[in-house]
């Protein structure tokens, strides 16, 4: 099974990280997708949501990331929190993960980076491949679970 997850400067900077709609116990259990005009890579259509599977900051620590589906009736008021890494809606095959890489490669400046990161930047299964734009404002991790 594979996860395609996106992440990067453009949804701090525009405060896509920290809207309330991520919080949605219907969104955190998969029976809703976010749908935001402004959550787009490049020129693409609009990423599709895998609520579940994103993974949060909770009071800054970016080294213990919180899947969505732990959040479901956990009370985060006075907590800081934050989404930090954007798991895109697929069927879990590599071929539909890379459909949705293929389009943004289309629409932007998206290059494969070649070197390994010397830790897991998704801490979840094995990362397969980066993608990130020429402006720093995305990274894509084809991820095998």
């Amino acid at each position: 099974m594979y996860a395609l997850y996106a992440w990067g400067n453009f949804i701090s900077e525009v405060g896509l990280d920290r809207r309330p709609a991520w919080l949605d116990p219907a969104v955190l259990r998969g029976e809703r997708q976010i749908v935001d005009d402004g959550l787009m890579i490049g020129d693409t259509d609009t990423l599709p949501v895998d609520g579940p599977g994103t993974l949060f900051a909770i009071d800054d620590d970016d080294e213990n990331l919180v899947p969505g589906s732990e959040l479901v009736g956990r009370d985060l008021s006075g907590v800081t929190w934050r989404v930090s890494r954007i798991r895109a809606a697929t069927d879990g095959t590599r071929e539909d993960a890379l459909r949705i890489v293929a389009a943004a490669e289309e629409d932007g400046d998206y290059y494969e980076e070649d070197e390994r990161h010397e830790y897991n930047s998704v801490p979840v299964g094995e990362i397969v491949t980066l993608w990130e734009d020429a402006h720093g404002q995305w990274t894509l991790a084809l991820v095998k679970l």
